[in-house]
């Protein structure tokens, strides 16, 4: 086989092969891939940046300007919320990145700084949203920063490094354009612990039960922007004064766990908890009584949007208060035995008069059962000797026996004139015998009866 029939034999399958492999190129040049190498080592060469000069200092609020190399779609756009702020105003600085082509693995970013400038770091967020109906990833950085200097004082932004998919680290890094800031001073005579914030409030003042001798609990919360624990435990201190009676130490400040109120002042707000540790004496207050009257607390801030802050000062005011506190456990426990002790003696009179009342009725519902059944005795009896032996069983039975049945003995124990007649009248009709008048037996025998004093029986 000759070379032309070779080549016309596979010429065509090439040529589908080649044209099937170009197709394909511009969609995998769409695909971020990593660079060839470029050394005999196998390893890709890395093209360092070197350092990077930053572009003069702007007093724009908002620029997405800066210096270096940003990967290719991404946006950095810093933004300062106060160019002329107060010296020692707290004021927000947000760098945003916006990263159209998803392309970032990830992002170094430094907070920003400068002569005179303290930061601090508020939050680091990433999300997505929605710029012309496409999907882009955004990188949200913000901090809190004071200048603690007046005058002209520059805020720099650090350097961002990218990390970008497919390329080496050290490729892209960008540097945002610094601020110029006029800050306005404050007078020379006032501490440096004085906050300056548009509002300062003091909310929740509470005051735990208290005992003569052990420790209670004062505690409130104080809101407002650019506080400190320290700079909260200095003014408190200059003011507080503890009142005769009650012992009161050191503040313990701390934040205060539900932010919920700051968060709706404002994204550099904060609440701080300050509890005090307060010890009312065992003798009482002043005048002996087991109260005192807390102090007002008077927290004095400065207002930054005031025409000359700094000049006047306003404060957050709370009224004092009268707290009072329970006896030691010791004096409670005489305090309830005294004022139990009246009412203990009057229970037991109540029941030594409620015991007589219940013998005086127990005694006349005996005696009077007792002068029923005795009644009943004698008017069943069938002849004048059984009355007259029932008679005699019934005076010998009573609770005071009759010693002598002679006539002067009974009209001293109280016997009614009927019944010593009736009495006669049955002696004469027991010695008649079966001459006995009936009628007249049964005449004394109701009498007898019916008049038996019932005093007898008690």
């Amino acid at each position: 086989m000759s070379a032309m029939r070779i080549a016309r034999r596979f010429s065509a399958p090439l040529l589908a092969a080649l044209l099937a492999v170009g197709g394909t190129l511009p969609a995998i040049a769409d695909i971020p891939r990593p660079d060839r190498d470029r050394d005999r080592d196998g390893f890709a060469e890395q093209a360092e940046l070197g350092p990077i000069d930053p572009l003069p200092a702007i007093t724009e609020r908002v620029s997405q300007d800066g210096a270096g190399r940003a990967p290719r779609g991404v946006i950095v756009e810093t933004e300062v919320a106060a160019i002329d702020p107060v010296q020692r105003q707290t004021f927000l600085v947000t760098q945003t990145i916006l990263d159209p082509a998803r392309q970032l693995r990830g992002v170094e970013v430094h907070r920003p700084e400068g002569q005179g400038i303290d930061t601090q770091v508020l939050a680091a967020t990433q999300d997505t949203v929605e710029i012309d109906g496409r999907r882009v990833v955004r990188r949200h950085y913000r901090w809190a920063v004071q200048a603690l200097r007046g005058g002209e004082v520059t805020l720099e932004f650090q350097r961002i490094d990218f990390d970008v998919v497919g390329t080496a680290q050290s490729e892209f890094a960008w540097v945002p354009v610094a601020r110029r800031l006029a800050v306005e001073p404050l007078p020379a005579h006032l501490p440096e612990y004085l906050p300056v914030t548009p509002a300062l409030e003091l909310r929740e003042m509470q005051v735990g039960e208290l005992v003569a001798g052990e420790p209670g609990e004062w505690r409130f919360v104080v809101f407002g922007e650019g506080l400190s624990e320290k700079a909260l435990e200095q003014l408190l201190r200059a003011q507080l004064i503890a009142p005769t009676g009650l012992r009161i130490d050191e503040p313990a400040i701390r934040p205060a766990p539900d932010q919920a109120r700051a968060e709706s002042m404002g994204p550099l707000a904060d609440a701080w908890e300050v509890r005090f540790s307060i010890l009312p004496a065992v003798t009482g207050g002043g005048d002996g009584a087991r109260k005192a009257r807390l102090p007002a607390v008077e927290l004095p801030y400065i207002d930054p949007a005031a025409d000359k802050p700094g000049t006047t000062i306003g404060f957050a005011r709370s009224e004092a208060q009268t707290v009072r506190w329970q006896a030691e456990p010791a004096e409670q426990r005489l305090d309830a035995i005294r004022a139990a002790l009246p009412w203990v003696l009057a229970g037991l009179v109540g029941l030594v008069l409620l015991g007589l009342i219940a013998r005086a009725g127990w005694r006349w519902w005996s005696a009077r059962r007792d002068w029923r059944r005795a009644q009943q005795e004698l008017r069943s009896a069938a002849d004048p000797q059984a009355l007259r032996e029932r008679l005699g069983r019934v005076l010998a039975a009573l609770p005071q026996p009759m010693v002598s049945s002679v006539r002067s003995a009974l009209l001293a124990r109280g016997a009614p004139t009927e019944w010593l007649e009736a009495r006669s009248t049955l002696e004469r009709l027991r010695f008649a015998g079966d001459e006995a008048d009936e009628e007249a037996f049964r005449a004394s025998r109701e009498t007898l009866a019916r008049s038996l004093p019932a005093g007898w029986f008690r």
